[in-house]
């Protein structure tokens, strides 16, 4: 029997009992789709780390207060202007550093009034994470050194207070003090990485915030942010900032009493997480593929029972057990390569809805698709082989008895 022969017939099969065969691929469908969705999404999921990698590097690390450590109302230990003018010093490789304040304060412009964050920042600030600028300028040296009333705007609180009005040099008061707008940042888009603003924020010099947290006494950090040149330097400066944090200020209950995490940490959990998730999809979508062959070779026993007369007429005009063997080794084949293309268009959906809503670049690879149709296959030929050779063994005659 000729290969286009047995598809044609296959198909045949397969229009002639459309409800049947299309619950008999759910299982590859399910399962298919799932092996599908589970690695376009990885490999959208593993190319926006890679781009926020490349934005902000792998040489961020910061120092906050280990919460843990702490009771509910115990005072926490903070960071002082000695501790940090020493990693300044005594870590090789650092860029820059930063720390950040941010309090809520009502914000108005000519009658426009809300109430928003304010984020007290450094000049480093916008560089570690890589704040662009729609239009306007960042602060200088000189706001920091002269205490600037100057502020830069994200663009849903200019569109608040301005409407459509340009916000550049002009007068904005925050909790009763007249600052003048000097830039306007993008649009933030998602992603893993960010300061913890978002895009109703507004930046002033950090003195203002700090001043106002902390009146006259001696400013402390709940936060400091490092930038180092080389992933070595990193290594480093987490080793000595660790030794020196606990020889100055010691152990809290058996605890240490800052946290020192790094970026590529962040991002080294988030993939072992969706590594997991996958394996645990991965084994959902065998064992779904697994029950959907189980279906097709119990839907080809069942055909082969319901056309025993139909096997022995092909065998009495002519019909080898081969061709029989080959006709119904296709069938089962054709049945789950329908599964498995459906199943590919079905996770490829899924996928890009999900892509689409978490504003990942959507990707297929032609490995994908041809490992699913290969998998199809492979399941098309193991579950369908017994059948097949159960119907190449019929003896003519007692098929031609057969009435059913």
């Amino acid at each position: 029997m000729k290969i286009t022969e047995g598809l044609r017939q296959s198909l045949e099969v397969i229009r002639g009992n459309k409800v049947r065969s299309f619950l008999t691929m759910l299982g590859i469908n399910f399962g298919v789709g799932c092996l599908i969705a589970i690695s376009v999404i990885g490999l959208a999921f593993r190319d926006s780390v890679n781009s926020e990698m490349g934005r902000y590097g792998s040489t961020l690390l910061w120092v906050q207060p280990n919460w843990s450590a702490y009771a509910s109302r115990e005072n926490r230990t903070l960071l002082t202007k000695r501790d940090r003018a020493y990693f300044e010093t005594a870590i090789p490789g650092l860029v820059s550093s930063e720390s950040l304040f941010d309090s809520t304060y009502s914000i108005s412009y000519k009658g426009n009034s809300t109430k928003t964050t304010i984020y007290g920042v450094e000049k480093a600030h916008f560089d570690i994470f890589s704040i662009n600028l729609d239009k306007g300028r960042f602060f200088m040296d000189e706001d920091f050194l002269y205490k600037s009333t100057v502020c830069i705007l994200r663009p849903d609180i200019a569109a608040t207070l301005f409407d459509d009005e340009d916000p550049l040099g002009k007068m904005v008061t925050i909790n009763d003090r007249n600052f003048t707008v000097i830039g306007l940042t993008e649009r933030m888009g998602q992603g893993f990485i960010s300061d913890g603003s978002d895009n109703n924020t507004v930046f002033v010099p950090d003195d203002f915030i700090a001043t106002k947290i902390w009146g006259g006494r001696d400013i402390k950090y709940w936060i400091l942010i490092m930038k180092f040149d080389t992933q070595e330097n990193v290594d480093i400066a987490q080793e000595r900032v660790t030794h020196f944090l606990n020889n100055k200020y010691g152990l809290l209950r058996g605890e240490e009493r800052f946290r020192i995490e790094r970026l590529d940490t962040y991002i080294g959990m988030v993939d072992k997480v969706l590594n997991i998730i996958s394996v645990l999809v991965l084994v959902i979508a065998i064992i779904s593929i697994v029950v959907g062959g189980l279906g097709i070779m119990n839907i080809m026993l069942v055909a082969v029972t319901e056309r025993t007369r139909e096997i022995g007429i092909r065998m009495a005009i002519g019909a080898t057990s081969r061709d029989i063997l080959i006709q119904f080794v296709i069938e089962a084949v054709s049945l789950c390569l329908i599964g498995g293309g459906t199943g590919i268009i079905f996770g490829a959906s899924l996928a890009a809805i999900a892509c689409a809503i978490l504003k990942w670049k959507f990707m297929i690879s032609l490995s994908i698709v041809l490992g699913a149709l290969l998998i199809s296959t492979s399941i098309g030929l193991i579950f369908g082989i017994y059948p097949s050779y159960k119907a190449s063994k019929l003896m003519p005659i007692e098929a031609l008895r057969s009435e059913v």
